[in-house]
């Protein structure tokens, strides 16, 4: 007998599809279609950064070099790992290592919530340096003029919306995990795996351009 016929299939078979491939492929092609508008809405935060970045490169300069670099670079190894660890779960899944899939999916949640914590960090940070223009009851410590404040808020704007994608990640990673620990999982959806696999993915590659646009090429 082949190797494949040990595979786990995803026999559950919603009423509104013909073939479990066909409903695999649905879901698939959904998620990316979701990913995609997603990534749109990325894509204008950081354009935002990069017209800023022509338009008024001294106002820019002074207030990226005011961002923590190590905190950016340190989440950007940790986002890293938790693509890989999220890739040994996906690997697991499809042969059938319950056990194995599901510490990988701990892990990956994990170095998720050290990714929130490090940013919760950075945030408490430029909290105490008054390097938050939208709270104007505290006073803004760079240099009083609109390019540089926009450029921060832009950069909480970007930051902010992908560590709010970060945190409904780990939640639903969190619950897929305790589903996926029962008997019998993976011979019933371990589809679901591989499709949240994308959307983890998704964050990790919006902060792998985040961090190069925003915390990078602004100090220059």
């Amino acid at each position: 007998m082949s190797t494949a016929a040990h595979l786990p299939v995803d026999i559950t078979l919603d009423e509104q599809f013909t073939t479990k491939a066909q409903q695999r492929h649905a879901a698939r092609f959904g998620m990316w279609c979701w990913l995609i508008t997603e990534l749109l809405l990325f894509a204008g935060l950081l354009l935002i950064a990069t017209v800023l970045r022509v338009l008024y490169p001294a106002s820019v300069t002074a207030a990226a070099r005011h961002l923590k670099f190590w905190i950016g670079a340190a989440n950007t190894v940790v986002l890293i790992c938790s693509s890989l660890t999220m890739s040994g779960a996906i690997t697991a899944s499809r042969q059938g290592l319950q056990t194995l899939m599901v510490r990988c999916m701990l892990a990956t949640a994990c170095l998720g919530a050290l990714f929130l914590v490090l940013k919760g960090y950075e945030y408490y940070a430029d909290f105490s340096e008054h390097m938050i223009p939208f709270l104007a009851w505290r006073p803004y410590a760079l240099p009083y003029d609109h390019a540089s404040m926009l450029f921060v808020n832009d950069y909480f704007a970007a930051t902010g919306l992908h560590g709010l994608h970060l945190v409904t990640g780990v939640l639903i990673l969190l619950v897929l995990t305790r589903q996926a620990s029962r008997a019998g999982y993976l011979s019933l959806h371990q589809n679901r795996i591989e499709i949240f696999g994308l959307y983890w993915h998704f964050i990790d590659l919006v902060w792998i351009i985040v961090f190069p646009t925003l915390y990078v090429v602004n100090r220059a």
